[in-house]
């Protein structure tokens, strides 16, 4: 007499189809755990801004985020977010000044060569000092950022960065201020990295 060998799931034994069970849902977890953490690793929610600003949406995507980028295309990508908030405040965009740019690169590289974070340079300088230097004319609105981060990989300047730079300063008053300022017309960007610290100095400029 020929044996039946029953393959459904229904005909096994319960305790099996527990298991089962039970093995599914771990999967199930494990793959909502790895989307939740790939969310946070490669997708910046800007939230909606405050009572009386509002927060452009985000620009980075998984696809994009976490690439190295050369300086130019962090000054550009940069820009655009700039003038992707003001746009949705009702404000005309900016465009880049080489020499706002300089300014704001080398008060970057000097915060990291000397170990220091501030508006104003160890010896009194202030930004439209430092402007001044390189040959600018008039006063300078500046917003820096530092960051630091515990793994090396995060040093990496990337666009995911940018975006999040540029989302602190928005929700700050003081830096959001400078952003968002009526009769500003000008930028510039400078950025720079410090691996084997894990930090990350960033500067805007405005006129």
């Amino acid at each position: 007499m020929r044996k039946q060998v029953w393959t459904n799931n229904r005909h096994l034994p319960r305790r099996s189809r527990q298991g089962w069970r039970t093995y599914g849902l771990a999967i199930a977890l494990l793959v909502l755990s790895l989307a939740a953490t790939a969310k946070n690793s490669f997708w910046i929610d800007n939230g909606l801004g405050g009572t009386d600003w509002q927060m452009g949406q985000p620009q980075v995507t998984f696809w994009n985020s976490t690439q190295p980028r050369s300086l130019p295309e962090l000054r550009n990508f940069a820009l655009k977010l700039i003038n992707r908030d003001r746009q949705v405040n009702g404000l005309p965009a900016l465009v880049e000044d080489s020499l706002l740019s300089q300014a704001a690169q080398l008060h970057a590289e000097d915060m990291k060569a000397r170990n220091f974070y501030d508006h104003v340079t160890p010896e009194g300088r202030t930004p439209t000092d430092r402007f001044a230097a390189i040959g600018g004319e008039g006063g300078v609105g500046e917003n820096i950022m530092l960051q630091s981060h515990s793994l090396g990989q995060h040093s990496l300047l990337n666009w995911k960065l940018i975006e999040a730079f540029q989302k602190s300063w928005m929700y700050s008053d003081g830096h959001r201020a400078n952003l968002l300022h009526p009769h500003h017309t000008r930028v510039g960007y400078g950025i720079v990295a410090d691996p084997p610290s894990g930090r990350i100095y960033a500067v805007q400029k405005f006129q």
